[in-house]
């Protein structure tokens, strides 16, 4: 390890200052448990033994980007995996991908995610239309859509649109549309609580260190609740559709963590999906997430190698026709020069 004594004598000094700052925030964990342990917050899962026999549709999306010296090439995919017993093999696949360069500016990495979020959209909406699927599932939060911060950009209007658009969609078509969100940092749990039960979360505390301490390594799912934003708390996501978006957390399986589920609020069939989020998830006790949105999710990822062979191709390419436009907006950074260690 290289300045192998300064990092020896930084750990020495470090080590005991950060188990003293965790172990006071044990106390407060204490403290906290003791308070809402009661409260009914876990709830036991009821688990289906019927086999699952209904046509499902399961949604994911990959994005790559290269930086070059005056753009940002991007590479963005969307996956649509198509569950039904009727179709020969069972299944199949509605993709859609698609590339371009975008100038730099302070949201450059934000405009990529909401290229790739409505082409999300987009792929659910031809499921929808094409295969009138019973069940719709989206990797990642509905709620977090609906309230993804705006930004002064033409990808923003686009993106909200067409995520109003099948939320419409599955509304009159009569489609279970729910979210599935596998990150452990939010609190939109800690909010609830701390707004219901006047508790104060000490740091660190995300949704998921709660539910360690509730539920431990048992199956559950929480009670529902409504997250509500602090920037935006009407309901409304453009003056024809207003709607929340009631949520559970979810333990599947023994070893695995949380997962976040929501719904639009018209769903009227909670238990049923919780049931079938539960039932996927059986494929991987220690990931515990619907093992059909893993497919999607491999099969939309935009690999490092994929990325770099389509970056050098289309430099390549337009290097021929144009030498000034690679010298100038498509050369690489000195990043890209940098010599390996």
């Amino acid at each position: 390890m290289d300045h192998y004594s300064l990092w020896s004598e930084r750990y020495e000094s470090c080590r005991d200052r950060i188990f003293e700052d965790l172990r006071n925030y044990k106390l407060q964990i204490d403290r906290i448990r003791d308070r809402i342990s009661d409260k009914g917050l876990i709830l036991p899962l009821k688990l289906s033994k019927k086999g699952i026999n209904a046509r499902m549709c399961f949604v994911d999306g990959g994005e790559g980007i290269r930086e070059l010296l005056g753009a940002a090439i991007y590479f963005i995919r969307a996956s649509g995996l198509i569950l039904d017993k009727n179709l020969r093999g069972g299944e199949e696949f509605i993709r859609d991908l698609d590339m371009n360069i975008l100038d730099y500016d302070e949201y450059t990495k934000e405009r990529v995610e909401l290229l790739r979020g409505a082409m999300e959209f987009d792929v659910a909406l031809r499921c929808v239309e094409e295969r009138d699927p019973e069940y719709l599932f989206m990797d990642g939060s509905l709620y977090v859509n609906a309230r993804k911060r705006p930004i002064e950009c033409d990808e923003y209007p686009i993106y909200r649109k067409k995520f109003v658009r099948l939320l419409k969609l599955c509304k009159k078509n009569s489609v279970h549309i729910l979210g599935v969100s596998e990150d452990s940092k939010s609190r939109l749990f800690s909010n609830y609580l701390a707004i219901k039960y006047d508790i104060k979360f000490p740091r660190f505390m995300t949704d998921s260190c709660i539910l360690r301490i509730l539920g431990g390594d048992e199956m559950y799912r929480t009670v529902e609740f409504t997250p509500q934003s602090r920037f935006e708390s009407d309901d409304k996501l453009t003056s024809t559709l207003i709607a929340s978006f009631p949520t559970v957390y979810v333990q599947p399986t023994h070893l695995s963590n949380p997962l976040r589920v929501d719904v639009p609020d018209w769903e009227r069939d909670f238990d049923k999906i919780i049931s079938l989020v539960v039932q996927l998830s059986r494929g991987s006790k220690q990931y515990g997430y619907p093992l059909p949105l893993y497919l999607a999710h491999l099969d939309a990822r935009i690999g490092k190698k994929q990325a770099d062979w389509c970056a050098r191709q289309l430099i390549h390419h337009i290097s021929k026709k144009d030498i000034d436009l690679y010298n100038t907006i498509l050369h690489e950074t000195r990043r890209g020069f940098r010599p390996k260690s």
